[in-house]
């Protein structure tokens, strides 16, 4: 064979080889990034509890268990913030508590509404009607609903109330001022007397007859405690300027109880304040 068609045999065999080799390193390349990145997906695997159910078939709830809030951060991705370092309620220690000059009393502007009651599994809800809202310094928030607690999720120095009520108001979504209210037992609460034989005892709704006069349900003591904090149910999103007020009102022991009843502890324990200042307005 001519020594020129030697050598042309040897170099194509040479290329042949080189890319043969390029071929299978560039594969193993390619698996070894491609299960690299997927280590690193958390999209790879549904995280599931001890018994193998996935998170995500787990309903959340206020009672201990697979579902309960110390399990809230685990369930769904959104729920995330339920782990977070601004979650409410807390323990309002009324001595480290800080006057606040910048704060003012919160203006309310309500009026009738419709009187539409939910149980839906974790509170007896007011879904409200109208242009309801209250100003706190330059700043409006329209009321969306409220809902009742039995206990009270706030507790001032350690005391849980036996119930409180939870006015939500929106400014944007995130914004929100939510006004807590204690109850103790005393006198009769009119709100009660008149709506609690409509409150649904299982989940479901039920229409009131005629509207509600959302102004008498104002506290009319004005001294109110505040700090930045979250929902208190998942998401838990961190967004909420919570005004808990701290002069209780009164319901008495058989409303309190009926209350107990249909809510079954439907609370978040409190959380710790993880450095944040309570402010003080008012007496």
């Amino acid at each position: 064979m001519p020594k020129g068609k030697h050598f042309m045999n040897k170099f194509k065999l040479a290329l042949i080889l080189t890319a043969l080799l390029f071929s299978i390193s560039a594969c193993e390349t390619s698996t070894e990034t491609t299960e690299k990145d997927a280590d690193k997906s958390p999209a790879t695997e549904i995280a599931k509890t001890d018994d193998g159910k996935s998170v995500k078939e787990i309903k959340w709830s206020n009672q201990k268990g697979e579902g309960g809030p110390e399990n809230w951060a685990k369930l769904e991705m959104e729920n995330n913030a339920c782990g977070g370092k601004a979650q409410s309620p807390i323990d309002i220690v009324t001595k480290d508590a800080k006057a606040n000059d910048k704060l003012t009393a919160i203006k309310f502007d309500y009026s009738d509404s419709d009187v539409d009651i939910v149980n839906n599994g974790h509170t007896i809800q007011f879904n409200v009607s109208g242009n309801n809202k209250i100003t706190i310094g330059d700043k409006e928030y329209k009321l969306l609903q409220f809902h009742f607690h039995a206990g009270s999720e706030h507790t001032i120095d350690g005391k849980q109330y036996p119930l409180d009520v939870h006015f939500v108001h929106k400014n944007s979504d995130a914004d929100f001022a939510v006004i807590g209210l204690m109850y103790e037992k005393g006198a009769e609460n009119a709100l009660f007397a008149e709506y609690m034989k409509d409150f649904p005892a299982e989940k479901g709704e039920k229409k009131g007859e005629g509207e509600i006069d959302l102004m008498s349900l104002v506290p009319k003591e004005t001294g109110y405690y505040n700090y930045k904090g979250s929902l208190t149910t998942p998401p838990c999103s961190e967004v909420v300027n919570w005004y808990v007020m701290k002069k209780p009102v009164t319901a008495s022991k058989e409303q309190l109880d009926s209350f107990a009843k249909i809510l079954h502890d439907n609370f978040r324990a409190v959380m710790p304040l993880e450095g944040r200042e309570v402010s003080s307005f008012g007496k």
